[in-house]
């Protein structure tokens, strides 16, 4: 039997159009998904959207839309920009589909038996841009302002059901020191265990419904609440795999895939992949992800990008790029331009420089280089391969090679997990 791989990006919001962000993470987990089908693995490539949340609902109401018409048109802008980029992704999972939602119930009413979520109510302040509580003070040290965003926080004061995250904690922080590799980089795992010892306090995992515009997955228990973003969201990653299993006709492939090899983010979401995701997790008593790797920003002409800053790479610019450079460019000048886990910055220059020099000057010189030399010392003919005396490895090399050549080309099949009454 192969070896099983499964990886993941986040699944990205709708409230407006995919970024350079997206993108790289998305490029970089498509590459290291590419790389293990490579050397034979039985990957899965997860993405999709999260289309739920207090973000969603005013952006649509910005624009004249219901979250749900808002949702529909965006998705369509991510499908479209993958495409483009030549991402292979497996599954694409939206948070609005009956096959999550239906799960998600699930999962809540366990943890309600379980008596892991309680009734209870919250006063503080709230993160609308990140979809997120924060601490009094957390807020005081960043002038009641998002951390990641900017914006002003909001004062918050609701009934609400809560999940019993400081029960988990200690096994946490004692799972996380003994697993180095499930943090990483280093330097961000270092951050969570500090933070964690600090102490931390239950998770708010609900809404009230009217407050949402009734968009969302209403708790099972009491429809009056909506589940809230982050049980909501992070629970993608084992619905998509069709868990909880369901007599529904879709996928059932979680003992194939689970747990995760890597679930790749960026660090602004690290605590709550970090954190709720893995409690969450001991709580339903399944396996925790193998490693959650979370990689910087982008930043351009020093700064985190914005839109108010006017420094901000627009999937409309991503496009522009690929029409001048090509496909394959942008994804090589993603990867290649900064450490992998490292904030980049991007700069037009930086763009055409790398071009240049690597491509142009170094790639492209070696390839015109080499035909002149096969034209001058060859007339231009390339013998076929010998095969007779070589290894398997220059084997393999000749087989790869040859499937290159015109009508030897072969087409990729995907991967897709097993589905009841097919095989």
């Amino acid at each position: 039997m192969k070896k099983k791989y499964y990886i993941t990006t986040p699944i990205y919001y709708v409230n407006d159009r995919p970024h350079i962000g997206h993108s790289y993470t998305t490029v970089a987990a498509d590459v290291l998904a590419r790389y293990q089908r490579s050397i034979g693995r039985d990957v899965y490539f997860l993405t999709g959207t999260d289309e739920h949340g207090i973000k969603i609902c005013n952006a649509a109401a910005e624009c004249g839309m219901t979250p749900g018409e808002l949702a529909d048109e965006v998705v369509v802008h991510f499908r479209k920009l993958w495409k483009r980029l030549d991402i292979r992704y497996d599954d694409f999972i939206r948070t609005s589909q009956d096959r999550h939602r239906r799960r998600v119930q699930i999962l809540v009413e366990r943890l309600v038996e379980q008596e892991e979520i309680y009734l209870g109510k919250y006063d503080g302040w709230y993160d609308e841009s990140e979809e997120g509580y924060v601490t009094e003070n957390t807020a005081r040290e960043n002038d009641y302002k998002s951390q990641i965003s900017g914006r002003p926080l909001v004062r918050h004061s609701e009934e609400g059901y809560f999940f019993r995250l400081g029960r988990w904690v200690p096994r946490l922080i004692e799972y996380i020191e003994n697993h180095p590799d499930f943090i990483l980089p280093i330097s961000r795992r270092n951050e969570v265990i500090s933070k964690l010892k600090l102490g931390v306090e239950d998770l708010c995992i609900s809404r009230e419904a009217e407050k949402l515009m009734n968009w969302g997955i209403p708790m099972p228990n009491d429809p009056r609440h909506s589940v809230y973003v982050w049980i909501d969201a992070l629970s993608n990653y084992i619905t998509a795999l069709g868990y909880p299993p369901l007599d529904d006709g879709e996928k059932d492939c979680f003992d194939r895939y689970w747990p995760v090899d890597v679930h790749l983010i960026g660090k602004d979401i690290l605590w709550f992949h970090a954190v709720y995701w893995p409690c969450l997790l001991l709580a339903l008593e399944l396996p925790l992800p193998i490693t959650i790797f979370a990689h910087g920003w982008w930043m351009n002409m020093g700064k985190k990008m914005s839109k108010s800053l006017g420094n901000f790479i627009s999937n409309e610019y991503i496009e522009e790029i690929c029409d001048e450079f090509s496909v394959d460019y942008y994804r090589y000048f993603l990867l290649r331009s900064v450490k992998f886990g490292d904030d980049g910055n991007f700069s037009g220059e930086r763009l055409i420089e790398t071009y240049n020099t690597e491509l142009a000057n170094g790639i492209g010189n070696l390839l015109s280089r080499t035909v002149k030399m096969i034209e001058k010392y060859r007339s231009g003919i390339i013998d076929p391969p010998r095969v007779d005396g070589v290894g398997p490895e220059e084997r393999e090399v000749i087989s790869c090679a040859n499937q290159l050549l015109p009508g030897n080309q072969l087409t990729s099949k995907k991967q897709d997990c097993h589905q009841p009454g097919k095989r």
